[in-house]
């Protein structure tokens, strides 16, 4: 029997036929309150959270944001991939990946990914 995931905001729909291989979820999926949202639609809702309040540093609050959230997604992604992810310069994920480590919200090993290529 086939699995089926549907976002909740977006309805991209994506299924895994029997058979295949065993995932709890597609890759990057998330599920909160019983929805599903994909992995496109979580960037957007991190990339929107930052345009609340002021128009000044708007740009600065949306790159922190979405790197963040890329570094908490997959700690173990090296800064040029978070990088291309976000599209920002390899140097910019640096001082987010330390500043998270340092908080405590990666995991310990984490920053470890950072010197990787």
């Amino acid at each position: 029997m086939a699995r089926t995931w549907t976002c909740s905001r977006c309805d991209v729909t994506a299924t895994f036929e029997a058979g295949g291989s065993e995932q709890r979820s597609p890759t990057g999926w998330a599920e909160h309150g019983g929805e599903w949202r994909c992995l496109g639609c979580r960037r957007a809702e991190v990339a929107e959270s930052a345009f609340d309040g002021s128009q000044d540093g708007r740009s600065a609050r949306r790159r922190l944001a979405l790197t963040e959230f890329e570094l908490l997604r997959d700690p173990s992604a090296s800064d040029q991939l978070i990088a291309k992810r976000v599209r920002c310069p390899t140097a910019s994920v640096r001082p987010v990946r330390r500043a998270l480590h340092d908080a405590g919200r990666l995991r310990p090993g984490a920053e470890g990914a950072a010197r990787r290529g």
